[in-house]
């Protein structure tokens, strides 16, 4: 018996960091991707599977692969597909569920690093307003310091928010 329960524990504590490692990973490739075509095409390889019934997260992230993908794309019209199954992917996750701060932040660091004609900006500023007020409430310390990083350097945080993210990040 007391076998059996080891062995249970094992499987799910591996399987707990499996998934872990997945969200890692894919945050890496997410920020390799804006600046590398291979690390683009390996990031939607790696979502290949994941549909409407997965998680949120990985919904979110598969829109973001394929609007790193456009960013690569010669046709303008292979672009604009792509732009827009990624666009629909990441809203479906925002109402899939809508209180998770990662892929706010997804959104966000894609909706403020696109053309302004292609009209996908709409949520900068709430999204920006909730990555804000949520910084203390971030748990996984990968994510607090991307978003961190992020709103530090991103041209839409006022001196104010500046100001408060900083007073965060000293306690």
């Amino acid at each position: 018996m007391k076998l059996l329960l080891v062995a249970l524990l094992t499987i799910t504590t591996s399987r707990m960091n499996l998934e872990e490692i997945e969200i890692v990973t894919l945050r890496k490739l997410y920020y390799e991707a804006a600046e590398s075509k291979a690390a683009a095409v390996k990031l939607t390889s790696t979502l290949s599977k994941v549909n409407d019934q997965s998680k949120a997260l990985l919904i979110c992230y598969k829109g973001a692969a394929q609007m790193m993908e456009a960013k690569y794309a010669f046709s303008p019209i292979t672009k604009f597909s792509k732009f827009s199954k990624g666009k629909s992917a990441i809203e479906k996750a925002i109402v899939k569920d809508p209180k998770q701060i990662e892929i706010r932040f997804i959104r966000f660091s894609i909706q403020t690093n696109l053309p302004f004609f292609l009209g996908y900006n709409e949520s900068i500023k709430t999204d920006k307003e909730m990555l804000i007020n949520s910084i203390n409430k971030i748990d996984d310390e990968n994510l607090k310091q991307n978003v961190v990083n992020y709103l530090l350097t991103s041209k839409y945080c006022t001196s104010d928010e500046i100001k408060r993210i900083r007073n965060w990040q000293k306690t």
